[in-house]
């Protein structure tokens, strides 16, 4: 029975069950939040509107498509629809362990890497999202695997098959490219060892930017570089110099809401990377394995290059854009389990345990995102025909068409930091108003939904408009998202 319990792949197949379990718990727990209700409304758009960026989006359009033939299989829940995300979650866990076996050759490696995988509250997180992170994860580290297949046994099949899983991987999202570049520097760095590798990764990655030309040509011309991912950082949004460390802690250990774990995870993390640095320096550059010299490299590429550029020309930089460096950051806290003289593994162990119990405390915790579905329900449930509906924000208006789409409802015009231009909220469903016009489209009477999230001393500013001109007739409150109910004056 101990023989049965040692064998890998039960072992593998009980870190697998592990995942699926804790990705499948409250997977409906959250609403969906703005980006995710892009994703949803995006996805219901035929596919000619998708191939031609019509939402304006910054990230290119493979997600879009998989989603928009989910949804016509699944039920239309939040549950169900994101089911596809932790698809992607779950199959993450034995290709970093596969991955992990083509690098290193080592169990130990592979099984932790894939513990971690299966427990981190990052891939758990975004897991129950509905967009394309897990997606891309999964596909950078397929590819990546295929990559050192291809070195390995030198035939153009396995080439033609890497440069198809990068394709794929950079037509979900933009960063994929940088993971191609790690691959490249590592094949550049490898060139007097392996000169046909060099050509063949070369060759393939100028294809696969060939291939990528005409939707950065169709994104060029069609996203206004001032608005959404990617944009310069507003006047309202501070630089942060600490991203460069707080964003891979995030990349492995989530968002978190308490100053003890906060601190902790981050002590653990640096502890980690002085003594890691020490450990390279003891092995010489000879003597480090080849698999983590890539590993390496990708994390470089991944990581260090928009952070670069976010500290030299300041823009909107979410740490979950980074998603393609977290397996790689995982593969590196595996590794440390090999250094038997070292407090590596015992630092690895200490962030299995602190994963584990960031998961948990995810799990039984408060919500991460704010109710918009609830806030949505309250306005249909007690509104009244002829009633119109006025958002603040697109980050509650947009999930407001997901939720409640028979609603008439629109954003208020005005905002001096806009996510999205009026042609994207017309192709999504939706209409931009003035106070004047909801008036106008209502029988007297409107509700007024307040979500802080963005814009916040405009937003306050126009609901002192509107109360001073409007009685207020009902008040309510759903987690700092503000419900009222106008009415006109006679």
């Amino acid at each position: 029975m101990t023989a049965v319990y040692k064998n890998p792949k039960i072992q593998l197949g009980g870190l697998i069950l592990l995942g699926f379990v804790l990705r499948l718990l409250n997977l409906g727990r959250e609403s969906l939040w703005l980006d995710e209700a892009i994703s949803y409304l995006a996805a219901r758009l035929p596919l000619s509107q998708i191939a031609n960026n019509t939402v304006q989006s910054s990230h290119p359009p493979l997600y879009y498509f998989l989603l928009h033939f989910w949804l016509e299989l699944v039920p239309d829940t939040d549950t169900a629809v994101k089911l596809i995300s932790v698809l992607f979650g779950i199959l993450l866990i034995p290709a970093t362990y596969l991955l992990c076996q083509k690098l290193f050759s080592t169990r130990t490696i592979s099984l932790t890497a894939a513990a971690l995988t299966a427990v981190s509250p990052f891939h758990i997180l975004y897991s129950h999202e509905l967009r394309m992170y897990t997606q891309l994860m999964f596909l950078v580290v397929v590819g990546t695997l295929v990559y050192w297949q291809a070195r390995q046994k030198k035939s153009a099949g396995w080439w033609v098959l890497f440069g198809a899983i990068f394709l794929l991987a950079v037509y979900t999202h933009l960063f994929a490219f940088l993971a191609l570049a790690g691959i490249g520097l590592y094949a550049l760095l490898d060139l007097r060892q392996n000169r046909s590798a060099f050509w063949g990764t070369a060759v393939t990655i100028l294809l696969i930017s060939l291939c990528f030309i005409p939707w950065l040509q169709l994104m060029l011309a069609d996203v206004n570089p001032e608005l959404g991912s990617l944009r310069p950082l507003q006047s309202a949004e501070v630089l942060n110099l600490f991203k460069l460390l707080t964003a891979p802690v995030f990349l492995l250990f989530g968002m978190s809401s308490s100053l003890w774990y906060s601190g902790l995870i981050l002590f653990i993390f640096l502890a980690y990377i002085i003594i890691f640095v020490m450990e390279l320096r003891k092995l010489g550059r000879s003597q480090i394995p080849d698999g983590l010299k890539l590993s390496l490299l990708i994390i470089v590429c991944v990581l260090g290059l928009p952070l670069l550029v976010y500290l030299i020309r300041p823009f909107f930089l979410p740490e979950r854009t980074l998603a393609a460096a977290a397996p790689f950051l995982i593969i590196l806290l595996g590794w440390g389990m090999t250094r038997r003289q070292s407090p590596l593994p015992y630092l690895t162990g200490i962030a299995l345990l602190l994963m584990l119990v960031g998961t948990i405390n995810y799990h039984v915790g408060p919500l991460v995102k704010p109710p918009y579905r609830a806030a949505t329900a309250y306005v249909a449930d007690h509104g009244t025909p002829g009633e119109t509906v006025l958002h603040t924000s697109d980050g509650s208006y947009l999930p407001a068409l997901r939720y409640a789409p028979q609603l008439t409802q629109g954003v208020l015009a005005g905002d001096p930091d806009p996510r999205k231009p009026e042609a994207v909220f017309n192709a999504l469903g939706g209409e931009i108003w003035t106070l004047d016009e909801t008036v106008a489209q209502s029988n007297g009477r409107f509700w007024v939904i307040v979500a802080l999230e963005h814009s916040i001393e405009w937003q306050r500013a126009q609901y002192d408009t509107i109360a001073a001109q409007y009685s207020l007739l009902e008040e309510h409150e759903i987690d700092d998202i503000g419900i009222f109910l106008f009415e006109q004056a006679d």
